[in-house]
């Protein structure tokens, strides 16, 4: 009997090697991407809790405009002396640092 050698053909070898070298790219890519929506996703909670906070201070300026006689001569005061810090010549203001005792 004559033994017939059969060449193994090198090129299925090749691509055995550049499939499995896709398959790793495709599976790294897919860790990066799911790391970075993760991000993100924690990105946009953040986004979404700042929105809420400045709605709140948005509701409470919009009351005061609404509610509050804006023009009028103690609202300005009450802002001069709250946002501002201004006091009358001569006045003593005192603050609690203590807390609420």
């Amino acid at each position: 009997m004559e033994e017939v050698k059969v060449r193994k053909k090198r090129g299925s070898f090749l691509l055995k090697v550049a499939i499995f070298v896709f398959a790793v790219f495709l599976v790294v890519m897919l860790v990066v991407q799911g790391t970075s929506i993760g991000a993100k996703r924690a990105e946009l909670a953040a986004l979404e809790k700042e929105i809420e906070e400045q709605r709140l201070v948005n509701d409470g300026l919009r009351y005061e405009l609404e509610n509050e006689a804006a023009g009028s001569d103690e609202y300005a005061e009450r802002i001069a002396r709250r946002e501002l810090g201004y006091v009358y010549p001569g006045e003593r203001v005192f603050y609690n640092v203590g807390g609420n005792n």
